[in-house]
């Protein structure tokens, strides 16, 4: 595992973190809705990627085997965004964050036990356990049960399940997709895919200066740049590892919460905020790792 690679998927669940600030501001501001913001936040995106592609002059026909990861990482990742929004819809946001991200490395161990008959080592799986209890202290206060909470937990589930595969499916890179190429498409595809599920509740948009640069900030940084990242730290941080540092997402969105709508985190949150730091640390690689691993 390079550090590098590491620090990569640690700036991804970084900026994914601002994602439900950056929502809710361009929601409350231009009356959009979940799956609305989905959309856009796929579509500008993929859009974004592409154009950065033609004004390098990379922009170019994939193979098939390229074409068949980017479609099938943009449509797990269009099925992420639906189960997750739908699952806030139907419970609440901490308790579909709690299930959908706190479940994905849950699912990515049973499929490696299931495949490969392989186990986390302990150290890892200490590190789970002090994700998933400083991740259910700092969402504490949030696990209302909301409208559905079965079904809105359900839903949630099917989030974690498919933020997993899209973890798993690129372990290995398809030679010749860098992460840029390769979310560009993706993103693109996902956002086309997006559009029905979008107008079927009613499609929104921005319509004044302030909403589209909410809109272009959320599909250029906080998902282009933090997918970018997270595709290119999977070159050698295990799946497994990498799904437990994306629990940090909460932990960022959180501390921006505190500081922009000024809500408060209580002992508890705090005690989960250093338990996730915890989990991080004891997961970053070791100076001894060869740097040449991959």
């Amino acid at each position: 595992m390079r550090p590098r690679h590491f620090l990569s998927v640690v700036l991804a669940a970084t900026l994914w973190g601002f994602g439900g600030i950056t929502g809710t501001l361009l929601g409350d501001h231009a009356g959009i809705g979940p799956l609305s913001i989905a959309m856009w936040r796929m579509l500008v995106a993929g859009v974004a990627l592409l154009a950065y592609l033609a004004v390098r002059g990379t922009l170019r026909r994939l193979s098939a085997a390229q074409w068949r990861r980017a479609l099938l990482t943009g449509t797990l990742t269009a099925a992420f965004e639906a189960c997750y929004f739908l699952g806030i819809s139907y419970s609440s946001v901490g308790l579909s964050t709690l299930i959908g991200i706190g479940s994905a490395p849950v699912f990515v161990a049973a499929y490696d036990w299931a495949t490969e008959r392989r186990r986390p080592p302990v150290t890892t799986l200490i590190a789970l356990a002090l994700a998933l209890g400083g991740l259910a202290l700092l969402l504490s206060g949030s696990l209302d049960t909301g409208r559905n909470g079965p079904l809105g937990a359900l839903i949630a589930l099917g989030a974690g399940a498919t933020f997993a595969a899209i973890t798993v499916v690129n372990r290995h890179e398809v030679p010749g997709l860098g992460p840029v190429e390769h979310t560009a498409f993706a993103f693109t595809f996902g956002g086309l895919l997006l559009v029905p599920a979008a107008a079927a509740t009613g499609i929104g948009a921005a319509s004044d200066g302030y909403g589209w640069a909410l809109t272009i900030a959320m599909g250029v940084l906080i998902t282009a740049l933090a997918y970018v990242a997270y595709l290119t730290g999977l070159r050698s941080v295990p799946p497994f590892v990498a799904t437990i540092v994306a629990l940090l997402e909460p932990l960022v969105a959180a501390i921006a919460a505190a500081l922009i709508f000024a809500e408060r985190l209580g002992p508890l949150g705090i005690v989960g905020g250093l338990l996730l730091g915890a989990a991080v640390v004891l997961l970053r690689p070791q100076r001894d790792e060869p740097e040449s691993l991959h």
